[in-house]
């Protein structure tokens, strides 16, 4: 082999070797930072389904990761906000945090996508026919009213509907695959759940021998210690 064959074939594996490295490197900074929000959900103390379901809607909307974690902290209620939040902010290209200051005001989900200019039809994506309950009846409105003019719908069926859109649209299905399970009892949060519960299943055992997030630091508690905000009331 002549040198500049050796020196081109050292060149190619220190080239392949920094490539792997980098990609190491970028899969590390992606797990660090879920979980920075896998920790924060802890905090919370929520049930195993629903802060599986929280991390995998971060997952999807993949903001990043601290100001991620601040958000889901100050949500008044955060396997609710969080979802709506976020499709909010896709959907508006505006910031989490301005969405959420505007939750926190005491507004109706209705009246910040106003505010927004979002149309409700983020909503109801997949929904080519009646889903039937509990989104039959938004639904209904909505294809009466497809420019949203005047568009009242509850903060429930806001919820609700988020919720199936980051199910439906992480899983890849039709978002009728969701509300088929529904209809069998099986709520959006746990079907999540079971679709990615051996993801998380180091953390969960983490988080059932350290309930209260302990091995974290000293956690910040419920949502509702952040202060004086308690949950916008649904006006409908």
């Amino acid at each position: 082999m002549t040198d500049r064959n050796r020196s081109l074939r050292l060149l190619a594996g220190a080239a392949g070797g920094s490539a792997a490295l980098a990609l190491c490197l970028s899969l590390s900074v992606v797990t660090a930072g879920a979980a920075v929000f896998y920790d924060a959900t802890v905090r919370l103390n929520l049930g195993d389904d629903d802060r599986i379901f929280l991390n995998v809607t971060n997952d999807y909307f993949a903001p990043p990761p601290p100001m991620a974690a601040t958000i889901v902290e100050h949500c008044p209620s955060p396997v609710d906000d969080y979802p709506v939040i976020m499709l909010l902010a896709r959907a508006s290209r505006r910031p989490p945090e301005e969405i959420l200051k505007l939750r926190l005001d005491y507004l109706r989900w209705s009246d910040i996508m106003v505010r927004l200019n979002v149309s409700p039809a983020i909503l109801f994506v997949g929904l080519d026919r009646d889903p039937g309950p509990p989104y039959g009846k938004a639904w209904g409105y909505w294809r009466r009213h497809p420019r949203g003019e005047s568009f009242e719908i509850r903060d429930r069926d806001v919820v609700d509907l988020a919720k199936l859109q980051v199910a439906a649209g992480y899983h890849h299905v039709s978002p009728y695959t969701i509300i088929g399970e529904r209809t069998r009892g099986v709520k959006v949060e746990q079907y999540v759940a079971e679709k990615n519960r051996g993801r998380y299943a180091r953390q969960e055992k983490a988080a059932r021998e350290n309930p209260r997030g302990e091995s974290h630091g000293k956690g910040k508690g419920h949502p509702k210690e952040h202060g004086p905000h308690g949950h916008p009331h649904d006006h409908d």
